[in-house]
């Protein structure tokens, strides 16, 4: 009887666990679902103050899963001090990517910055970015968003910095960016107590280039 009873309780409690238990809804498109179609940069030259990418210099890409989406500048660098050449202290890419996601829409929830750094005593960096959506016709989207990170120097190392994106976003809106082109600016700035300091910003020894890895929220439509 024992034995009956116990089985009793785990066909019920089974029972419970399967009706208590929703099906999961996808919180992600499915595989192959997004697909980016092409990526352009503004002319780099429409910024005086410095230049972080050339066209064909920028490459975006979805993870497997759609969570994430990767920018890579092989162009981008900053430095300032005696050795910094031509290289300008601030560097700044804007780029427009021409993406497909039928039936969804995407917020930036975090950005992680890759990249190489070193930063003398009295050097600070300013890792900044910027993102909205724009229509067919040119005009903005309501809900942008950003990021910024500030780095102090001394500091010498191949750096993984994260930091939350604030959106002025809302759930009425979300959906409109479907079918709308991404833009991403991104730019890094040093400066410097004197002239005698150094300091520079670039692709890390990882993949070489310098790396925007922005986490997504998505929303089915």
């Amino acid at each position: 009887m024992v034995a009956t009873l116990c089985f009793t309780i785990v066909l019920l409690l089974s029972s419970i666990v399967a009706n208590a238990a929703p099906a999961a809804t996808a919180t992600t498109p499915p595989k192959g679902a997004c697909t980016i179609s092409s990526v352009k940069v503004d002319d780099p030259d429409v910024d005086t103050e410095g230049s972080g990418c050339r066209a064909g210099t920028v490459s975006a890409q979805f993870s497997t899963d759609n969570s994430l989406v990767t920018l890579i500048f092989d162009d981008f660098a900053a430095a300032i001090g005696p050795d910094a050449g031509t290289t300008k202290k601030r560097a700044l890419c804007k780029v427009n990517v021409t993406m497909s996601s039928p039936g969804w829409a995407f917020d930036v929830n975090t950005v992680d910055f890759r990249g190489y750094i070193e930063l003398g005593k009295g050097v600070n960096a300013s890792l900044v970015t910027r993102w909205k959506w724009v229509d067919s016709k040119g005009v903005d989207i309501p809900g942008k968003g950003n990021a910024q990170k500030k780095l102090t120097g001394p500091l010498t190392q191949d750096f993984l910095v994260h930091k939350d994106g604030e959106t002025s976003d809302s759930e009425t809106s979300m959906c409109v960016k479907a079918s709308a082109t991404f833009q991403i600016t991104i730019s890094a700035t040093l400066a410097a107590s004197t002239s005698a300091m150094s300091g520079v910003v670039q692709g890390g020894a990882v993949d070489s280039g310098f790396s925007e890895i922005m986490n997504l929220g998505w929303k089915k439509c």
